[in-house]
């Protein structure tokens, strides 16, 4: 395990492999492990993987208020993993929300992101245009109480039938309710992902379930970036088209291989 500094907060990551880097980023819940209990290291040998425990989450550091999760600050945390693992640039590999800092940090850093992998759905609003949280501090403590990311989860069960296998679901609802929470306030003022997408230079494969309910907004959102692709997996929804590394693997190693090799 290896750490930096980024903004005042450790961030730990891990390095697996030789290669093209690429840097695995997660979403609303779970650390870096879930990247190999789902089986994306061993699937993807001549790869350099850089695993990342973001801020908050796993053995990174938990920093307190709303400020220390705004997205500027996710988006430093992997410019200085990139830094300290000696890496110019990536592919950026993204599970969930973790796309949304893809694509901040492919806007931000456009010559550090080879490509752009992310497996989940995108909103075609900003998220600084939803309505305001009016009191944060009762949001944060009916967030606690609700067990953070566990209730996402739990809806996801409800409505696709699926459930992680035991040590991504253990480790998704091991993190801290109030990390998600104020990451989840935090967001309320990013003015994006609408608005970065035509901005967005990269080149980006974007993977969803079938089963995922977003009413054509990723289609619309991918439309508007200028080297991107969506693929629907059939089948699955949010969390199985996850640890469904056999059905995801294989659709993405062809596009890491173009975009790496040029």
């Amino acid at each position: 395990m290896r750490k930096t500094v980024s903004d005042g907060v450790e961030i730990h990551y891990e390095i697996r492999g030789e290669g093209p880097a690429i840097l695995f980023h997660t979403g609303a819940g779970g650390d870096s492990r879930i990247w190999e209990d789902a089986g994306y290291v061993d699937a993807l040998p001549g790869f350099r993987k850089i695993l990342v425990d973001q801020r908050g989450r796993g053995r990174s550091g938990r920093p307190d208020g709303v400020d220390a999760h705004r997205m500027e600050h996710c988006v430093s945390d992997v410019a200085a993993v990139l830094d300290d693992a000696g890496v110019n640039s990536a592919a950026f590999w993204a599970y969930s929300n973790g796309i949304l800092v893809g694509l901040a940090f492919g806007v931000a850093h456009p010559k550090r992101i080879e490509a752009l992998v992310g497996i989940g759905t995108l909103p075609y609003y900003d998220l600084c245009d939803l309505p305001p949280i009016e009191d944060p501090q009762a949001f944060i403590e009916e967030q606690i109480t609700r067990g953070g990311v566990s209730a996402e989860v739990d809806r996801f069960m409800g409505e696709e039938g699926e459930r992680f296998p035991a040590a991504i679901d253990r480790n998704v609802r091991d993190g801290d309710p109030r990390m998600y929470a104020l990451g989840r306030l935090a967001r309320r003022s990013w003015q994006g992902p609408k608005s970065l997408y035509a901005s967005f230079g990269p080149a980006a494969l974007i993977l969803a379930g079938e089963k995922e309910s977003d009413e054509g907004e990723t289609e619309r959102s991918v439309a508007e970036m200028p080297q991107a692709r969506f693929v629907r997996i059939p089948g699955v929804g949010h969390l199985a088209s996850f640890y469904r590394s056999d059905l995801i693997v294989p659709r993405v190693l062809p596009f890491l291989r173009e975009r790496l090799a040029s």
